[in-house]
């Protein structure tokens, strides 16, 4: 009934100008009268479209809608969505136009000012939260590019054997493992080193055939590039009956008995990898519970952008991710890779990947990333060199100048391909020739991607020819250098291997002053992940290209997320951007180099929420 009255005065408006109107119709056809029946006809129709009150209220809806699709950074504090100040901080931003403030405002998962803090608190509104920092360092949150976020979390789990033991020690270990994993079909270990397995008095196949005779046995290396498996598991995977290397992998054979040796290398053990962890149920619940506890891992130090270098999608791994997003159990922005196998058809492998690539800047997480092998490790003697060895490693089947993932066509094919669907390539490469391969890849590309940002990672050693070819094909060096990989003990260990080459050992300063966008990643678990580490590591260097703080920071923020395609959202600390942030325990400016390692991370937050925050 409250609707009655207006509908009746608008039925009795239409009567009265309509009465009008046809009145005036009536009179002589002359252009006076024509003129008042035109401007009597307007009137008539704008009087009919005047909205009554029940109208107004309602039309006031779709212009407060438009309001809350604006962008974040022209609401400021007037949202009726609360803001979060943090003030009375030493707060680094990486952003040149403004590089220290001591408040910032966050709204909406973004950050809406940055300031002093009477400015922030102006564009604030009205009865914001204020945490005081207490004078504590905020700057932006750390992003890896380069690490195995899902396997690190399963590998808190693993049981563990000795790097180099006798084999009386493994079968110890070994059964022992076994004793702890009754409710598994295979015995999974790791730790091994696995030349140090080799020309000894037992065929290491033996040796785990003793310790477990009735289950399939794998030990992983401590490096991510082998396997020690015994007769069961090399049964499983169909490693006793092959008369040749499988594609991108090494069959260790024994020399003197022309008989398996049970170490399997680079993409060979990948196979037994999968058979071990199959996608069902209750692995992919380990695999899950794993990445939870690598999460809480990384925003313990600080990190809130990874890109995972794994990606092994027959096992499953990028559901597993998948349900992390799709259960709100993500607390990092991800840009994963995808594994490409060797011994994996093309054309089915190119559709497999493609069928799991995503691409959406506004989710965590994408999969977005290629990975791509092209040699091994120069401790096992499969980096590929342009030149030998000055010491032979003494590997069966492994050539005195390294290993090849891929002949070079196929390469090429893989890096064309997929860099036409779209995915940013990530190629692994230790050795100089391999560096070269995988340059020369990128350059052969021919797609219709605009600014691609490829990238090669390790980089251990470069060519000088090949150096100037990073910045001018806009090609990202990705280098780890953490203190294991720059000590002096690493250089000496290799020198017999390499001769002078040794002494050109990860050319990250080089690449970096010739104009290449260099920055730093962890390859956690295969070394430490805590990225004040690495911080210290570089600095603590004796090299007088070595880079200062500022730019040792930016190598592992904002260059990072440009390599990610999310610099403008990422990587610095300004208006517009999401509130990726940390809080730590000292000013790193304001400490010795030596001393950053000890720098602990009091509070991280993604998007401005809260992800972790030191006990007290």
């Amino acid at each position: 009934m409250e609707d009655a009255k207006p509908q009746s005065e608008k039925q009795l408006n239409l009567m009265l100008w309509s009465a009008i109107i046809l009145t005036v119709a009536r009179m002589e056809n002359t252009m006076k009268y024509q003129a008042i029946y035109l401007l009597l006809t307007l009137l008539f129709i704008t009087s009919c479209a005047q909205p009554q009150n029940g109208a107004e209220e309602r039309q006031a809806e779709p212009q407060s809608t438009v309001q809350a699709m604006l962008p974040l950074v022209q609401k400021g504090g007037d949202s009726t969505s609360p803001v979060t100040v943090y003030s009375n901080g030493a707060i680094y931003t990486v952003n040149p136009a403004q590089p220290w403030a001591t408040t910032v405002a966050i709204q909406d998962e973004q950050i809406i000012a940055v300031g002093t803090e009477a400015e922030v608190l102006a564009k604030a509104g009205n009865n914001p939260t204020i945490i005081d920092l207490q004078g504590q360092m905020m700057l932006p949150g750390f992003q890896d590019p380069h690490l195995h976020v899902l396997e690190a979390g399963l590998n808190e789990n693993l049981c563990y054997v000795s790097e180099d033991a006798e084999f009386s020690q493994y079968i110890r270990e070994v059964r022992a493992c076994a004793a702890q994993q009754t409710d598994r079909a295979w015995v999974q270990a790791s730790g091994a080193n696995m030349a140090s397995l080799l020309y000894r008095d037992r065929s290491p196949l033996a040796v785990l055939d003793e310790a477990v005779p009735d289950r399939p046995v794998i030990v992983l290396d401590d490096l991510g590039h082998g396997a020690w498996l015994n007769t069961l598991a090399m049964q499983a995977v169909g490693y006793d009956s092959l008369t040749s290397d499988p594609p991108g992998g090494i069959i260790l054979i024994d020399p003197d008995y022309d008989d398996l040796t049970g170490i399997v290398l680079e993409n060979a053990q990948q196979k037994a990898r999968t058979a071990a962890n199959p996608p069902d149920s209750a692995n992919l619940e380990a695999a899950y519970q794993g990445l939870l506890l690598a999460m809480d891992i990384l925003a313990q130090n600080g990190v809130t952008s990874v890109s995972d270098a794994g990606g092994y999608w027959t096992r499953g791994h990028e559901t597993v991710w998948q349900r992390a997003n799709d259960e709100n159990t993500l607390t990092v922005r991800a840009s994963n890779a995808l594994y490409v196998y060797p011994d994996q058809p093309f054309e089915s492998q190119i559709t497999e990947l493609t069928n799991r690539y995503s691409n959406d800047s506004q989710q965590l997480l994408r999969f977005n990333q290629a990975k791509i092998y092209v040699d091994g490790i120069l401790s096992q003697g499969t980096g590929a060199l342009l030149a030998p060895y000055d010491t032979s490693f003494e590997l069966p089947n492994v050539p005195d100048d390294g290993f090849l993932y891929f002949d070079e066509a196929t390469l090429n094919n893989y890096a064309q391909t997929l860099s036409q669907a779209g995915f940013q390539l990530h190629f692994h490469i230790t050795g100089d020739r391999a560096t070269r391969l995988a340059l020369d890849a990128i350059e052969a590309v021919n797609d219709n991607q605009p600014d691609p940002r490829h990238r090669i990672t390790h980089l251990y050693l470069v060519d000088a020819a090949d150096r100037p070819r990073f910045s001018q094909l806009g090609v990202v060096a990705d280098f780890q250098l953490a203190p294991s990989s720059v000590s002096s003990d690493y250089k000496n260990y290799m020198t017999p291997y390499l001769g002078s080459r040794a002494e050109q050992l990860l050319p990250a300063f080089d690449l970096l002053n010739q104009g290449a966008t260099v920055i730093l990643s962890s390859d956690w678990d295969a070394d430490e992940l805590s990225p004040f580490n690495k911080i210290s590591s570089v600095l603590g260097q004796s090299d007088s290209n070595k880079p200062d703080l500022a730019t040792v920071i930016r190598m592992m923020t904002l260059d990072v997320a440009y390599l990610l395609h999310q610099e403008q959202t990422t990587g610095s600390i300004e208006v517009g951007k999401w509130a990726d942030l940390i809080v730590i325990n000292q000013n790193l400016f304001e400490v010795n180099p030596s001393a950053i390692k000890q720098t602990k991370v009091q509070l991280t937050l993604l998007g401005g929420e809260e992800i972790y925050r030191a006990s007290q």
